[in-house]
């Protein structure tokens, strides 16, 4: 086991909280797709609704926020 000091840490809860957000956007994108695929009449997904669903920086820092409140307990 490692020591890491408060910023290593800080940057790990940082990662782990980039890393949440991505999985739960790959999730809705592959909901998307797999929706666009049973049905026809859909239209295709859109690079406007891929951006407007991508991971915003304050949500990701508010994700690590919440894990870093766990680690700071």
């Amino acid at each position: 086991m490692s020591n890491k000091n408060a910023y290593e840490i800080r940057l790990d809860v940082l990662q782990m909280a980039h890393d949440d957000e991505l999985a739960k956007f790959h999730q809705k994108l592959d909901l998307l797709r797999c929706e666009a695929e049973k049905d026809p009449r859909k239209k295709m997904i859109t690079e406007t609704e891929v951006d407007g669903m991508f991971p915003k920086t304050k949500v990701i820092l508010e994700r690590a926020e919440e894990l870093y409140s766990f680690v700071n307990a």
